[in-house]
């Protein structure tokens, strides 16, 4: 990948990340500081942790209490 810093609205954080293997390109959006950042790690996560246990193969009351026990 090529990384080309600020060629895509530097006013607004953003960074486009060439990928000349796959023929496409990402914009990678820098958070305004570390709290920023930190939820939006947070929340990623636990999408990703919901997302996983919404394809458990288990009743929904099951699904809760393994919810209930990664927030305990």
């Amino acid at each position: 990948m090529m990384d080309k810093a600020k060629a895509y609205a530097p006013k607004r954080g953003g960074v486009v990340v060439e990928d000349i293997a796959y023929g496409f390109n990402i914009v990678v959006h820098h958070p305004a500081n570390t709290a920023e950042l930190e939820r939006r790690v947070a929340q990623a996560h636990a999408d990703a942790i919901i997302a996983k246990v919404k394809k458990l193969d288990c009743s929904a009351q099951q699904k809760k209490k393994l919810i209930d026990a990664i927030n305990a």
